[in-house]
């Protein structure tokens, strides 16, 4: 059974590499007898069809097409469990994560198929998994986890949220705390206003093959809600307030060292609260847009890039969705941002984004779209009154090729702003 990308990957090479040992056996040697022609033939199709078979189950699981498992008995549980990481779209390491283990210890239980393992690390894969066994193994929900009930604890990245010291109220190990996870998750959730109905706008990229454990982004939303309570605006959030001036001093700061963390009293004073928070293992989330029943709104980043393009981009595509959409009833939106098609939302706010940062009207005029040298960029970046990493990540989206300009676009000039 494939259990990685990198075996998936391997097996389909093997697959190309028989196919043309089979296509050149229509033209075999003549000095090659017959029989032994149709021996090898029979032989590689044999071969053939397993290896497509095993590359067909992996891309089912990876699609999240497969939620259901049968199982002769306890011995086929281990693979149950690989398969239904698979399906989940977590990766080797990610399930580590969640277990607090590390990526080595989840490769070998899968190598082995877990028969090293206790009868309390397989129940606990299987509760983080969500894998119910009856007669029959199934995964409980959505394939994609994108409904968590916030009593199935389980679900949820224990570890990693113990470790960043999330549970403020609770002194006990890892070990305690998943003992007690029951009541931690909950209160963590309440705590954090998470399912109030207030809505919320995420920003997320997802890998092609890639999936979102929803549990996670819950998790995080939590925690950037009470992160932005601490130091709430005093000022109410009105979308009108998003107004051209105000874009433009926005814009401004691009050109300046320490934007970015100046952006947060220039967001403060139309009472926006600018959050940065690391996003959770398997959510690949940039940024949020959020609503509070306290009147203020939050823009929440995670730095997951940290170039000065992609922070300005995002905040921006934030600031959108705070001036177009907040106030239309949404509760969440995913969409995947760097796919060639999106949600009409993320449309919107991604035009909203590249319009307040940098026109069509000067676009138009810019001499980098063509010459796509740093000298370009800097002369078009004073031009046209922004930062030039601004322009040189423009140039690099339109040109879908992101090795140009690596020097303009702010390498490792953002988290450190942000104490990271």
């Amino acid at each position: 059974m494939i259990t990685t990308e990198k075996q998936y990957k391997s097996t389909r090479v093997q697959i190309s590499r028989f196919q043309e040992a089979l296509a050149a056996l229509d033209n075999p040697p003549a000095t090659l007898p017959p029989v032994l022609v149709q021996a090898q033939r029979d032989a590689l199709a044999s071969q053939l069809e397993e290896l497509r078979e095993e590359a067909d189950q992996y891309d089912r699981l990876r699609a999240g097409q497969v939620t259901q498992f049968t199982a002769e008995s306890l011995a086929a549980l281990p693979d149950i469990l690989i398969q239904a990481r698979i399906a989940r779209g977590l990766s080797q390491r990610e399930l580590g994560n969640y277990l607090g283990l590390k990526e080595q210890q989840i490769q070998r239980y899968e190598a082995e198929r877990y028969r090293s393992a206790s009868l309390d690390r397989l129940v606990e894969v299987s509760d983080t998994l969500g894998v119910q066994i009856a007669k029959r193994a199934e995964l409980i929900g959505d394939p994609a986890l994108r409904s968590v009930d916030p009593n199935a604890w389980r679900a949820f990245p224990l570890s990693e949220m113990h470790k960043r010291g999330w549970f403020e109220d609770f002194g006990g190990s890892l070990a305690e705390a998943r003992k007690a996870a029951s009541e931690l998750i909950p209160t963590f959730l309440r705590d954090g206003q998470v399912r109030s109905a207030v809505p919320a706008l995420h920003r997320k990229s997802v890998r092609a093959s890639g999936q979102v454990h929803e549990a996670a982004i819950i998790a995080w939303e939590a925690r950037v809600r009470r992160l932005a309570e601490r130091d709430a605006p005093t000022t109410s959030f009105l979308p009108e307030q998003i107004d051209a001036p105000w874009l433009r001093q926005l814009v401004a700061l691009t050109l300046e060292p320490d934007g970015p963390v100046r952006a947060v009293e220039h967001l403060r004073g139309i009472g926006i609260a600018l959050v940065v928070e690391k996003h959770l293992p398997s959510t690949l989330l940039d940024g949020a847009a959020l609503a509070t029943r306290d009147g203020f709104a939050i823009v929440a980043m995670t730095l997951r890039h940290d170039r000065l393009d992609n922070f300005w981009f995002t905040l921006f595509h934030e600031l959108g969705h705070l001036k177009l959409h907040i106030e239309q009833g949404y509760t969440s939106i995913f969409d995947d941002t760097e796919a060639p098609a999106g949600s009409e939302i993320e449309a919107e706010a991604d035009l909203f984004a590249q319009e307040a940062l940098l026109p069509a009207e000067k676009w138009a005029l810019g001499v980098s779209r063509f010459t796509r040298n740093e000298q370009a960029v800097l002369t078009d970046a004073k031009r046209f009154g922004v930062g030039a990493a601004i322009i040189a990540g423009r140039v690099r989206r339109e040109a879908h090729d992101y090795t140009l300009l690596r020097g303009l676009v702010g390498n490792g000039k953002v988290r450190r702003q942000f104490g990271w």
